[in-house]
């Protein structure tokens, strides 16, 4: 009985690494070209990738409805914090269809960063089938000619490699 508990647990431990590993199945492989977008901020000001042009660039994708989304948010902005003055932009791509939410987001967890969203619903925004983002939270690294780098699930995948960069 113990040995079926335990082959139990591993199953359902190894299902869920499977379960990940095909959530990142769609993401741009490293190397590739970052799709362009242009999406409005909470002002209306429309950003594109293309405003960052020459420096690395990690691109967020969120949502404040999205528990993982907002349990990874705190990490995220240590990773801010410490790359920020590097040199390092950050875009936060939000999934919300409610502005208010977005916006409660944003202040609540501190996204000092810029924000953009369509506030449309996620499987149906161009941005996330461009990015094959099929879990969130998911975050991107781009370097300085708008490549992709990596595409990870927590920010302290994501703070791995910004550390292996020379900045």
């Amino acid at each position: 009985m113990k040995r079926l508990f335990t082959l139990l647990i591993a199953a359902v431990f190894c299902s869920s690494i499977v379960a990940t590993a095909q959530d990142m199945s769609e993401v741009i492989k490293a190397g590739k070209k970052a799709p362009a977008f242009k999406l409005p901020t909470p002002e209306g000001k429309m950003v594109s990738l293309s405003d960052f042009k020459g420096k690395y660039v990690v691109i967020d994708f969120w949502a404040s409805w999205c528990p993982d989304c907002r349990k990874e948010n705190p990490d995220l902005v240590k990773v801010h914090r410490q790359y920020a003055p590097k040199g390092v932009a950050f875009i936060g791509v939000s999934f919300d269809t409610e502005r208010d939410a977005w916006l409660k987001g944003i202040e609540s967890d501190s996204l000092n960063w810029t924000q953009v969203s369509s506030l449309v619903k996620w499987k149906e925004t161009k941005i996330s089938k461009d990015y094959g983002v099929n879990w969130i939270p998911t975050f991107y690294l781009i370097n300085k000619k708008g490549r992709v780098i990596g595409a990870y699930i927590t920010a302290e995948a994501l703070s791995n490699a910004l550390s292996k960069l020379s900045l």
